[in-house]
């Protein structure tokens, strides 16, 4: 069988010659294992095999994309014959420019694992096995769901400017959630861990931590309402952060579906708050030296000082606004369909420990993790707190329950007064603990 770049120049060949002006395609071959955690016992396990081919071309600006399940030198062809077909027959784009052409970029080492792509599915189910006996080993009155995986595949992208890339990659995974009742009390939490590298990857433990954890929210209290600092643990920290960073997607700005339509350049937070892109971390979950049309990524500051310094652009959105792309085009699998995303995020910690800061507040609430993504249009915030305890002279009092957070991305961010100097590490991430001032927090009766 031809090589996936093969296959993959042959349908870019085929959109050229059936009339399109430009073309790219993307090709991809992997193998993933899933196995799902239910009511404290392994209910499936699922092996898949998935490949095809997604081609986009080019004519006038129109645009036209096909996909197909078969890695054929015949289907390339086809495939990429269709595209051009569609992209003709299309209206155009007077926004479309070009497709990036080949430069010089960092490659990228320990993506790929030997020793994950060679694991069975029976050692997934071991995982999962082994975390439903540490859950019940701290306290068999739970219900433990979850669930593990691995994946590995290659992936080949050219285009019709002779960008020519082959990459290849492997991910593992588990994750539980762990929910406990004592008669009417019930605790839950959430725990997890995911890697490149076997190396990197602890799924012993996960199963307890969780439980362990599920455990301290028994006992539930209201807290009233009133105006509070927040402690934002980093899964709590990242959620927020990290949706706040994502909508600058200059697809939404330019498509008016952003709180961060003129927000390019301004201060959107605390000048506390510095966050790097480092997409060449050896074995970071989000590691790459090229984005998803070709081109270069770099170490870049997405917020410095609490100011944005650019959008986040493809080849597309960059061209439409008159400014080089910023190297964040996505996509997944063998989709010709082009996004926009950043990853490996890491922000610049402070001087005291997640600890320090919660022992200077007198009354406050600690956010373990939880959803508190701004709304995409306007940036309100309206967020349950399902994993939080109450701060009381300086001590994690007592969970609470019914509680919500009421404030916008804007006031959030800029109300951040410390940063912790320990973290939260995955593979490429590092996210500490922030301490907000002032938000409202509205608890049940």
């Amino acid at each position: 069988m031809s090589s996936l770049v093969d296959i993959a120049q042959l349908a870019v060949q085929s959109a050229m010659k059936s009339g399109a002006e430009w073309a790219d395609a993307v090709v991809a071959s992997g193998r993933s294992v899933g196995v799902i955690v239910e009511n404290t016992s392994i209910r499936e396990c699922e092996v898949v095999r998935d490949y095809g081919i997604g081609v986009r071309a080019f004519c006038k600006g129109g645009m036209g994309a096909t996909t197909t399940t078969t890695l054929s030198e015949a289907a390339a062809r086809e495939v990429g014959q269709q595209a051009a077909d569609m992209a003709r027959a299309t209206h155009g784009d007077p926004d479309f420019r070009n497709l990036p052409e080949p430069q010089p970029y960092q490659e990228v080492p320990l993506l790929w694992d030997d020793a994950v792509a060679g694991l069975p599915a029976e050692q997934v189910v071991e995982w999962c096995q082994r975390g439903i006996e540490e859950a019940r080993e701290v306290t068999p009155d739970l219900a433990l769901s979850g669930d593990a995986g691995l994946g590995c595949g290659e992936r080949a992208i050219v285009s019709s400017t002779g960008v020519s890339l082959y990459t290849r990659s492997t991910e593992v995974s588990i994750s539980f959630m762990a929910v406990v009742m004592k008669g009417e009390d019930v605790g839950a939490y959430f725990e997890y861990d995911v890697a490149r590298q076997m190396a990197d990857f602890k799924p012993e433990g996960v199963g307890k931590i969780a439980t362990d954890q599920a455990l301290k929210f028994l006992g539930a209290k209201h807290v009233g309402k009133a105006r509070m600092p927040l402690v934002l643990g980093p899964m709590a920290a990242a959620s927020l952060i990290g949706s706040a960073i994502g909508a600058a997607n200059a697809e939404g700005i330019q498509r008016k579906r952003s709180f961060m339509i003129g927000k390019e350049g301004q201060q959107i937070a605390s000048p506390l708050l510095t966050v790097w892109e480092e997409p060449f971390v050896p074995g970071g979950l989000a590691s790459h030296g090229v984005d998803a049309e070709g081109t270069p990524k770099q170490r870049r500051a997405l917020l410095e000082k609490g100011v944005l310094p650019s959008y986040l652009h493809n080849s597309y959105t960059a061209n439409k606004a008159g400014v080089p792309s910023t190297g964040h085009a996505m996509r997944g699998g063998y989709s010709p369909a082009v996004g926009i995303g950043y990853g490996n995020a890491q922000m610049e910690r402070g001087d005291k420990t997640e600890a320090e800061l919660i022992a200077g507040i007198d009354e406050g609430l600690y956010v373990n993790s939880g959803g508190l993504q701004p709304e995409s249009a306007t940036g309100d915030i309206s967020a349950t707190v399902d994993f939080g305890f109450k701060i009381e002279k300086g001590q994690l009092a007592y969970p609470v329950k019914t509680t919500m957070i009421g404030s916008d991305v804007f006031e959030m961010l800029n109300n951040i007064t410390a940063v912790s100097s320990d973290y939260r590490e995955e593979p490429g991430t590092i996210v500490p603990s922030v301490l907000i001032d002032g938000i409202m927090v509205i608890g049940g009766a």
